[in-house]
């Protein structure tokens, strides 16, 4: 089934290449202070933020020496 179909079927889907679990975080990243946060799915679509399954939110890693700020929600 195209992606597009599954969107519309499921909500918003993980931005991750070829996965097709509905999102249930949301990435975004500052390159200046080498920082990513990862929190709650956004209300909105934002195009500068990553929509996230909970597998690639819980995988998720950053490049060395960036920090990564995680949401007390997503906490298990």
């Amino acid at each position: 089934m195209p992606a597009a179909t599954l969107k519309g079927m499921y909500g918003r889907l993980c931005s991750k290449v070829g996965c097709a679990r509905e999102a249930v975080a949301t990435l975004t990243y500052d390159y200046g202070d080498q920082m990513a946060a990862l929190g709650p799915l956004g209300v909105e679509n934002d195009p500068h933020a990553h929509d996230l399954c909970a597998i690639h939110a819980e995988r998720l890693s950053v490049p060395a020496g960036w920090i990564v700020v995680r949401h007390e929600t997503l906490r298990a």
